[in-house]
C-alpha cells in the first residue's frame, strides 16, 4: 500500500437505485462527517430522477459527486465508483444506511495499518426470526462449504476474511491489483459479489481488518435496491453466483462438500416455500457459474466515460 498520511481524502461510492428518502438521510449523514477532504460520489441508476436529491446535490457541489447512469448492477456501480473516484481512500456504503460523524476517519485509521488493504466496518441491523450474531466467527469464510459468516455487529478490532457490502472500503490500488467487483456477479442480487473480491484481494497479499467503530446502522429498507422478489430469479442467481465462489475459489477436493451445502439450501427455499420448482433452475445455473468461474472477472473499465 502506499504511504498515507491523516491529510489523506476519502472518496465514498453511494450506488443508488430507487430509494427516496432513506439516500437522503445516508447523504445527510456523509456530509455531517468529521473528515477532511471528503468526496460523496452517488452513483445513480434510478428509473427516474428525484428533484429532492437534486437539490441536496445542488447545495453540497463542493463534496457531492453526482453521476447518473444507465447501466444496472452493484458490481457495475462499484466499479464505475471507484474508477471515478477523486482520492485514494475509498469507503462503500449502501444507499440506506445511518452512521456517526466517525465512520470515515474510523475507516482511514484501519487503512492505514501496515499490510492491511481493506476495512470491513461495524453494521447493526434487525435479524429475521431465531437468527442470531455469532461474534467468533464475524467475517469468517468456511472454505468447506463456500459458506461467508456475517455477524458484522461485532466490535473490536482483528483479521477477517470478507466484508459486509453496506460497509467497506479498500485504497484504489488494491481494488486495481485484485481485478475489481466482478461483474459476471451482477444477475440478481449480487449474492457474493464482496465476498468474491475479497478472496482476490487476499490472495494478492492483503490483509483485511475488521474495525468495529466503523460502525453503521443498516435499515434494510423494503423497497428499491437490488432486492429480488422474484424467487425463480433469485434461485438461479444463487445457485450461478455460489457455483462461481467454488469453482473460483475452492481445491478440487472440496467442491463436492460445497455443491452438497448449495443444494442444501435449494432444499431449505423448496420447503419454506412448498414448492419444488426451484430445482428447476439449479443444474444449469451450476453449471454456467462453474464455466464463468474459469474465466478472470469482468472489471469494465469506466474511467474513459465522461464525468457527468
Amino acid at each position: 500500500m502506499p504511504a498515507q498520511n491523516q491529510n489523506q481524502g476519502i472518496t465514498v461510492i453511494v450506488p443508488t437505485l430507487n430509494r427516496g428518502s432513506f439516500l437522503l438521510d445516508t447523504l445527510n449523514d456523509l456530509l455531517a462527517q468529521d473528515h477532511r477532504p471528503l468526496e460523496i460520489l452517488v452513483v445513480d441508476q434510478s428509473n427516474a430522477s428525484d428533484a429532492a436529491l437534486l437539490e441536496v446535490v445542488r447545495r453540497n457541489s463542493d463534496l457531492i459527486a453526482y453521476h447518473r447512469v444507465t447501466f444496472r448492477g452493484l458490481p457495475l456501480a462499484r466499479n464505475y465508483g471507484w474508477q471515478h473516484a477523486k482520492y485514494e481512500a475509498i469507503v462503500f456504503v449502501d444507499d440506506d444506511i445511518r452512521c456517526a460523524p466517525s465512520l470515515l476517519s474510523e475507516h482511514l485509521r484501519g487503512l492505514l495499518r501496515p499490510k492491511v488493504g481493506m476495512v470491513a466496518g461495524g453494521v447493526e441491523e434487525a435479524l429475521p426470526a431465531g437468527r442470531k450474531n455469532r461474534d467468533t466467527e464475524t467475517g469468517q469464510f468456511h472454505w468447506w462449504t463456500a459458506t461467508p459468516i456475517r455477524s458484522f455487529a461485532a466490535h473490536g478490532e482483528f483479521m477477517v476474511q470478507h466484508v459486509a457490502g453496506c460497509n467497506f472500503s479498500a485504497w484504489r490500488k488494491v481494488l486495481q491489483q485484485a481485478g475489481g467487483f466482478d461483474e459476471a456477479l451482477a444477475m440478481g442480487a449480487a449474492l457474493y459479489e464482496e465476498t468474491e473480491l475479497c478472496l482476490r484481494v487476499r490472495r494478492c497479499g492483503c490483509e483485511i481488518l475488521f474495525n468495529g467503530k466503523a460502525r453503521v446502522r443498516h435499515l434494510t429498507a423494503s423497497s428499491g435496491g437490488c432486492r429480488v422478489r422474484d424467487l425463480p430469479k433469485y434461485m438461479r442467481s444463487l445457485a450461478h453466483n455460489r457455483s462461481l465462489l467454488i469453482g473460483r475459489h475452492l481445491p478440487w477436493f472440496r467442491r463436492p462438500v460445497a455443491c452438497l451445502r448449495l443444494l442444501l439450501l435449494f432444499v431449505s427455499y423448496a420447503w419454506h416455500y412448498k414448492t419444488v420448482s426451484v430445482f428447476r433452475w439449479f443444474p444449469r445455473a451450476l453449471i454456467a457459474g462453474f464455466r464463468t468461474a474459469a474465466s478472470a472477472p469482468v472489471c469494465t473499465n469506466y474511467t474513459s466515460e465522461a464525468r457527468t
